[in-house]
């Protein structure tokens, strides 16, 4: 391998080195929440367990790749909260631009960065059913995070139960259906709702 190449793939994995000290759930929860670079580990774990298990036509080592690559650009911004999107607290515009500088700035000076933009890109504009499925299971990874967790340190007053329905369950010609994910959704949603009702929170469907 060439040296210039070498140092090129040690600076990419420096700038991204950041991903493991990223906290996630900083808006709702108190305590208990895991790192980007934990996420998107697990996250490309569900993809390669899920999809051979369940039987998804998809092409699988690509799918673990967009799992690994989709949240990069939070190395240099920081997470921001879903919860915090979803209430109007983050203007979804603006994190959409800024995290899409961020990750042209990361790439641009790399002789391969303009494939690692076009993969990242390519989860972000939802462009293939691997990135479909790679979101089903990124929302269905936070769900899943809290109910592990219990909803004791939970912030909000509410809980938007609806988070991951549409990446699971909607279709329509844009949008790829995953029945496979149905059961697996409705079994966290089952548990979290429970525990979400003992502790006095709203269930917003």
């Amino acid at each position: 391998m060439r040296e210039m190449k070498v140092k090129e793939i040690l600076t990419f994995l420096d700038r991204t080195n950041e991903l493991k000290s990223v906290p996630r759930f900083s808006s709702s929860l108190a305590h208990g929440g895991d790192t980007v670079a934990e996420h998107s580990w697990r996250l490309a774990l569900m993809v390669f367990v899920i999809s051979r298990e369940c039987k998804v036509a998809i092409d699988l080592p690509h799918a673990i790749g967009l799992a690994l690559f989709h949240d990069l650009a939070e190395a240099k911004t920081g997470d921001i909260d879903a919860y915090a999107v979803m209430t109007n607290k983050v203007d979804r515009e603006k994190k959409i631009i800024e995290e899409e500088r961020v990750m042209k700035e990361m790439t641009d000076d790399l002789s391969f960065g303009d494939w690692i933009f076009q993969f990242w890109r390519q989860y972000e504009n939802q462009e293939s059913i691997e990135a479909r499925f790679v979101r089903a299971l990124d929302k269905i990874e936070a769900f899943l995070h809290i109910a592990e967790r219990g909803v004791e340190a939970y912030i909000p007053k509410e809980f938007h139960a609806d988070y991951a329905d549409k990446a699971v369950k909607s279709f329509d010609e844009t949008t790829h259906h995953f029945p496979e994910l149905k059961d697996m959704l409705d079994a966290i949603k089952k548990d979290l709702k429970v525990q979400f009702e003992a502790a006095g929170i709203a269930w917003k469907e």
